[in-house]
C-alpha cells in the first residue's frame, strides 16, 4: 500500500482521465551507469528473478497493517497490474470498511457502505502515480523497460528517471542480501518513502518481511504474496 494510505480513511473522489500505457519491451536493455543497472540486476534476482518479475501481469498480496489514527490492526488487500494499469484495494477492522479500484476508464471508492466514484483529479493521481510505484517498478526493472535511466548515487543506492524527459521516478537503497532497503516514490506531496526489513520467501518471490512509511503513517508485514502471468479478473475492478 503506497500513495493510498494516507487517503484510506479521508479520501477525495470521483471521474475520468486516460493515460498512456507503460510500453512492454521484454528484455531491452536498462539506461543508465553500470553500478546503478546492477544494483537493480541484485535486487531483482535476490527477489525471485527477472523472468518471474517480467512475466507477471499483475500482483496479489494480503497484509496484516497498522495506521497512525487507527488503534486496531488493518487486514489489508492489493490487486495491482504491474503491466496494465489497474489495481483493487481493500482495507478492514473493527472501525473501517474501506475498498477502490481503478483502471484507465475510472476508479470508484466504498467507504463503510458510501459509494463514490473518483473525479478527474483523484483518477489521474492513481494513474500517474502507477508508474513509479514500487510494484511497478520491479516489473519495469526485470524487462529492462529503456523509459528507465538509473543513476547511483552511493555505492548501495540509485536514482531513477524517465529517459525522455528526465521526470524523478525516485530511488531506491539495497541491502547487503539484495532486498529493498528504503524506497522513495519522489517529492511530490503525494510520494512516500519506506523502510523495509530482510527478505521472506514467498513461494516463487522474496518480498521484505515488513514494511514502514519513514514519517510512522502506515506499517505493514506481508502474510502472502503472488504473481499472476494472466489477465487480472474483471470482477475485481466492478464494486461488490
Amino acid at each position: 500500500m503506497q500513495l493510498i494510505s494516507k487517503r484510506l480513511l479521508t479520501g477525495t473522489t470521483s471521474t475520468v482521465l486516460v493515460t498512456a500505457l507503460l510500453p512492454q519491451i521484454a528484455f531491452a536493455d536498462l539506461q543508465g551507469d553500470e553500478a546503478a543497472i546492477a544494483l537493480a540486476d541484485k535486487m531483482i534476482t535476490a527477489m525471485g528473478g527477472h523472468e518471474v518479475w517480467a512475466g507477471a501481469v499483475w500482483m496479489h498480496v494480503k497484509e496484516r497493517s497498522a495506521a497512525a489514527n487507527q488503534p486496531n490492526p488493518i487486514a489489508h488487500e492489493a490487486w495491482r497490474g504491474l503491466q496494465v494499469q489497474q489495481a483493487r484495494y481493500s482495507s478492514e477492522n473493527a472501525d473501517i470498511s474501506y475498498v477502490q479500484a481503478w483502471d484507465l476508464a475510472g476508479g470508484w471508492r466504498v467507504r463503510n457502505g458510501e459509494f463514490q466514484r473518483f473525479d478527474a483529479e483523484r483518477h489521474s493521481e492513481e494513474t500517474g502515480f502507477w508508474h513509479r510505484e514500487i510494484y511497478t517498478m520491479y516489473h519495469r526493472f526485470a524487462v529492462g523497460d529503456p523509459m528507465l535511466r538509473l543513476i547511483s548515487t552511493d555505492a548501495n543506492a540509485f536514482r531513477i528517471e524517465q529517459t525522455q524527459t528526465g521526470e524523478p521516478l525516485g530511488s531506491f537503497s539495497v541491502s547487503a542480501e539484495g532486498g529493498v532497503l528504503v524506497w522513495s516514490s519522489g517529492d511530490t506531496e503525494f510520494d512516500v518513502t519506506y523502510v523495509y526489513g530482510p527478505l521472506k520467501s514467498f513461494g516463487a518471490i522474496n518480498l521484505p518481511a515488513w514494511g514502514a512509511q519513514t514519517d510512522g503513517f502506515w506499517r505493514f508485514n506481508y502474510l502472502e504474496a503472488t504473481l499472476h502471468t494472466t489477465p487480472m479478473p474483471g470482477h475485481l475492478m466492478r464494486p461488490q
